[in-house]
């Protein structure tokens, strides 16, 4: 047994360097891959930044020339401007005849183009705040000065009696719409092709769930009729507000919706207690009109 055990003893210190010396090598290649990796690493984000960087540069680039680009249609865009505003000069000539009734014409100097007004710039120089349709020469008058509100339209060629027929239908509807009041078509005549309706209705200024501001709206609407034409008037308006009340009235349209009364002093704006009048009397009108004048050029 020693004889075994004594050679084991001897053999362990060789035993241990060759461990130790497989070991350091293994050691010494994790240690080389480990700096491989990092290497690696190092080299991978160098090539993203260097990418990021050039994608940068391109976005750059593309920037720029979009500016450029952008900037010259504008100076291009400006100059053909400043060419089309200046006047070409235009050459007189003398009149130079040949023989035989022939001349050249004599070219006439143009006369400077005005710049166009503003579509909201009134005549007396004023700005207008609301609709033109509701300012001066939107309230018309008839031989008796009373405000009368006249359509002439023609019919695409129909006959008295289809138009006749087409506007009784259209006025008989009226009287009957959800503001309705005590409307009635009050007169007609077939053979004349003559209709005559007393409207009373509500014409709404304003409307919640809390208040409600209007007022009870009283006119004649006459329809007068022929061969591929209508003549229609609006007439006779009487406003009869707040009945009841301190604040109320009942005045002929001549007394609420004026130029005098219903427009500012610089009549370029609606007047603040009568405006409301003649905005809704002039829409209500040009709805009518618009429908009746739709209908009988279908």
């Amino acid at each position: 047994m020693k004889k075994i055990i004594i050679p084991i003893f001897m053999l362990l210190p060789l035993m241990t360097a060759q461990a130790q010396t497989v070991l350091t090598e293994e050691q010494q290649q994790l240690e080389q891959a480990q700096k491989q990796l990092e290497a690696a690493k190092k080299a991978l984000e160098v090539a993203k930044i260097k990418a990021q960087a050039a994608k940068l540069k391109a976005q750059a680039d593309s920037i720029n020339a979009a500016s450029a680009k952008t900037e010259a249609e504008a100076k291009k865009a400006e100059a053909k401007k400043a060419h089309a505003t200046e006047p070409e000069p235009v050459v007189v000539k003398e009149p130079t005849t040949s023989t035989k009734g022939w001349a050249i014409p004599v070219a006439v100097a143009a006369k400077p183009k005005e710049a166009a007004k503003p579509a909201n710039k009134l005549a007396n120089g004023t700005t207008a705040k609301v609709d033109m349709k509701y300012l001066a020469g939107a309230i018309t008058y008839n031989d008796e000065n009373k405000i009368e509100f006249t359509l002439d339209t023609d019919a695409n060629g129909k006959t008295a009696k289809q138009i006749y027929d087409i506007v009784l239908k259209y006025m008989s509807e009226l009287t009957q719409n959800d503001q309705n009041i005590a409307s009635r078509v009050a007169l007609v005549n077939d053979a004349e092709h003559v209709i005559a309706n007393t409207m009373d209705e509500w014409l709404v200024f304003s409307q919640s769930f809390i208040s409600l501001d209007r007022t009870e709206f009283k006119y004649q609407l006459i329809a007068r009729i022929s061969d591929n034409h209508l003549n229609l008037s609006l007439c006779r308006i009487i406003y009869n507000y707040e009945e009841g009340r301190s604040t109320g009235f009942k005045e002929p349209a001549e007394e609420v919706i004026s130029d005098k009364i219903a427009l500012n002093k610089k009549q370029n704006d609606l007047a603040k207690i009568f405006g409301k009048f003649r905005r809704c009397t002039i829409d209500r009108k040009d709805q009518i009109f618009a429908e009746l004048a739709a209908l009988v050029k279908q």
